[in-house]
C-alpha cells in the first residue's frame, strides 16, 4: 500500500470520530433537540449534525481510497493527488461542524467548500483511473 495508508487511516479515524459525534448528538437529544413532543432544532445544533452526517460517508470514500488508489491507471502524481484530495474532503464537515460550534453565525466563512473541492477531485480521478484500466 503505497498511497492508500493515509487514506486507511483517515477513514477508520473518520469513523471514530464521526460515530462518536452521533453518539453526543443522540445522549443529548432528549434535552436540546425535543419540546413538547415536536422535533425542534436550533440552527447552530443543524450544523453540528451535519458535520456529524457528512463525516461518516466521507469516512467510507477514503476507506475505499485507500483500498484502491494503487491499482488505479494513473501516474503516481495523481494517485498522491487523489489520495490527499480525499482526506481534504474532511475539511467540508469540519467546517459545518466548527460552523455548529460557533453558534452558527452567519458570517462564518465557507471553509467546508474546501472540502467539496476535494471530495469531487478525487471521486474525479477515481473514475478516470478505474475508467483507464483495463
Amino acid at each position: 500500500m503505497r498511497f492508500g495508508r493515509v487514506n486507511v487511516l483517515a477513514g477508520a479515524l473518520g469513523l471514530l470520530v464521526g460515530s462518536m459525534g452521533g453518539l453526543a448528538l443522540g445522549a443529548t437529544f432528549d434535552r436540546y433537540a425535543a419540546k413538547d413532543g415536536f422535533h425542534v432544532l436550533t440552527l447552530a445544533r443543524f450544523y453540528l449534525r451535519e458535520g456529524h452526517s457528512h463525516t461518516m460517508p466521507l469516512a467510507l470514500l477514503n476507506l475505499s481510497v485507500g483500498l484502491l488508489v494503487d491499482r488505479l491507471a494513473l501516474g503516481d502524481v495523481w494517485k498522491r493527488a487523489c489520495s490527499w484530495l480525499a482526506v481534504a474532503a474532511f475539511i467540508m464537515p469540519l467546517g459545518l461542524a466548527a460552523k455548529g460550534a460557533a453558534g452558527a453565525a452567519p458570517d462564518f466563512p465557507p471553509i467546508g467548500m474546501i472540502g467539496v473541492v476535494g471530495f469531487v477531485g478525487a471521486a474525479l480521478l477515481l473514475v478516470i483511473g478505474a475508467w483507464r484500466r483495463e
